[in-house]
């Protein structure tokens, strides 16, 4: 009998409670994968230097701290330099688009998620993710 295959964690940084609640209910699909959430940038650093997650999901506009930042910081961190961070923001324009792949994202993607992408997206870019 094979082992089951290991939990992968997920760390979500977004301020806004309700997407939070959104993106639990979609990874709630996935057994795989376990949520941690953090409603504030500065949280959000302070749980992946505690959980080192094998995916962040960012958001780009939030108080104190933007995403840009938060990744930042992130990428400085040697634990954490090779984590995959998804940004997840409603910032949809072409410019926007630009910047998130020039800043070095995984991935970006816009609100509202499309659930199917959205899925698609994490299992892509999970460690040991596969192309679908």
């Amino acid at each position: 009998m094979a082992p089951a295959p290991r939990q992968q964690s997920v760390l979500c940084i977004d301020d806004n409670p309700t997407n939070l609640k959104l993106i639990g209910q979609m990874l709630a699909r996935r057994g795989h994968l376990g949520l941690i959430v953090a409603p504030s940038p500065e949280l959000g650093i302070e749980l992946a230097m505690a959980h080192e997650p094998d995916l962040i999901l960012l958001d780009i506009n939030m108080p104190g701290m933007d995403g840009y930042q938060v990744l930042k910081v992130l990428r400085a961190e040697r634990r954490l330099c090779h984590v995959p961070v998804i940004a997840v923001t409603a910032n949809a324009m072409p410019r926007d688009l630009e910047r998130g792949r020039a800043a070095g994202f995984a991935a970006y993607l816009t609100k509202p998620l499309e659930v199917g992408l959205f899925l698609q997206t994490l299992e892509r870019c999970l460690p040991g993710g596969k192309e679908t």
